[in-house]
């Protein structure tokens, strides 16, 4: 008896699903940590209201700031003279780059699945039907896109370090974790450094390496231990195992909250989404799981466009085949703060929130006193 192969490739697909659970390797998306600390960042709502990045029209938008005063610019002279004038600064918010992806299924591969997989499925805004096969693949393929879009948010970032006040420097600064609490702790550092760059709120790391692993350490504790650490809520952290790459082994970024922010602008918004009937372009926001259990979402431009009929050339070679392509597409940029925004004599000159350090972990050792009883890892 013949085998019968209609319907195997997705039938496969379930199977894998089943067996494979949260460890499906098809929609797996691997930890983007940046691109995750750029959207939970609220710096980009208000870059959307800035620049009404939603209408999907073309707007330069340029940031200005008064630089704050000095004590130069203070005199002991009582008289009437007012030499001040504010002194300005401006920056301009860009969408760098644009990344698209694109899956095209044929009528005839849809003909040769399971039913379920050519029935349509409404998404988007305003609404389009594709099929289950279509919407799924491209899920599939989303690992890449946001790879991409993390990738080249990095690479930005390498060259928009900030000063450090600390060291006069934006050169990244070596810090050691250790388990115990002393002066010269790269825990220390970290926080002292924060203070002496007058950044406030919450600092947002994001990296690789020895940072994730204290990080990890400290959050798995319930209390505080025996060296006077307890469950870490002084920062947020991120991994991003696209940083090796970009920054460097062990390499991390300290943030200010506002200093950086995601860029978005949607060129398929509410007057520019319209259905010409082979082509529907559309709004489609995803939220993701990433493989580290958390979850970012993003909306992107989308276009789903029919060729109704096998298209050939005059020698007969095939050029279009019947069938449908699902396009999406991402405008986006990096938000930095300028590195002007005090004045050349201001003490936080070149400073802008974003510090780039080193990270080493010092190995720990278990001293068993005479007595038997055993203290903790020095």
């Amino acid at each position: 008896m013949a085998i019968n192969l209609i319907g195997i490739a997705e039938s496969y697909k379930k199977n894998l699903r089943i067996i494979a659970g949260d460890n499906d390797p098809q929609t797996k998306i691997s930890p983007v940590g940046f691109l995750q600390m750029l959207l939970e960042n609220n710096i980009k709502t208000r870059i959307d209201e800035v620049k009404r990045t939603g209408t999907g029209h073309n707007h330069e938008v340029k940031l200005r700031y008064m630089k704050r005063g000095t004590k130069a610019d203070v005199t002991d002279r009582d008289d009437c003279l007012t030499p001040l004038s504010p002194i300005w600064g401006e920056a301009t918010i860009n969408r760098t780059f644009f990344s698209k992806i694109g899956i095209s299924i044929k009528d005839r591969e849809l003909r040769d699945w399971e039913t379920e997989a050519s029935k349509g499925l409404s998404i988007g805004d305003p609404s389009a039907s594709v099929s289950n096969a279509m919407y799924q693949t491209m899920l599939s393929k989303l690992q890449g896109m946001f790879q991409k879009i993390n990738e080249n948010l990095l690479l930005t970032q390498s060259t928009k370090w900030g000063i450090n006040a600390k060291t006069s420097s934006s050169a990244p600064q070596s810090v050691t974790f250790s388990n115990g609490i002393t002066i010269g702790d790269g825990v220390m550092k970290l926080i002292r450094d924060f203070q002496f760059n007058e950044m406030i709120g919450t600092p947002l790391i994001v990296g690789n390496g020895s940072v994730i692993d204290y990080n990890m350490a400290q959050m798995l504790k319930v209390s505080t231990d025996l060296q006077g650490f307890g469950r870490n809520t002084t920062w947020r952290a991120y991994e991003d195992l696209n940083s090796i790459s970009a920054w460097g082994d062990n390499h991390f970024g300290v943030f200010a909250e506002g200093s950086v922010g995601f860029v978005d602008f949607q060129k398929y918004a509410p007057g520019f989404s319209h259905d010409t009937g082979s082509s529907i372009k559309f709004r489609l926001p995803f939220p993701v799981m990433l493989s580290d259990g958390s979850v970012i979402a993003m909306t992107f431009d989308a276009q789903l466009v029919n060729n109704p009929c096998n298209v050939y050339d005059d020698d007969d070679n095939l050029l279009v085949e019947e069938g449908w392509g699902f396009i999406l597409s991402k405008s986006y940029g990096l938000f930095t703060a300028p590195d002007d925004m005090y004045q050349s004599t201001d003490r936080l000159s070149g400073v802008n929130g974003s510090f780039h350090y080193i990270g080493a972990a010092q190995n720990g050792t278990i001293v068993a006193p005479a007595d038997g009883s055993i203290w903790p890892i020095t």
